[in-house]
């Protein structure tokens, strides 16, 4: 049987809101606060492609502002 790929194996990175382990490569980091997210934890605006964290999704109406 083969090796699982690396990329579905745990890693080095802690996710700050559900502590799974990922890979660096396969994470994102919010641009709001630019803490790192696991690609499960990342929240999405499809509109604008913007990656942020479920803290500061919760938060949006006010990043909206300080724009």
């Amino acid at each position: 049987m083969s090796e699982a790929p690396w990329w579905m194996e745990s890693g080095p990175e802690t996710c700050q809101f559900c502590l799974r382990t990922f890979h660096y490569e396969a994470g994102y980091h919010c641009i709001y606060c630019d803490r790192p997210i696991c690609p499960i934890c990342v929240e999405t605006r499809f509109e604008n492609r913007e990656t942020l964290c479920p803290e500061c999704h919760e938060e949006g109406a006010g990043h909206e502002e300080e724009r």
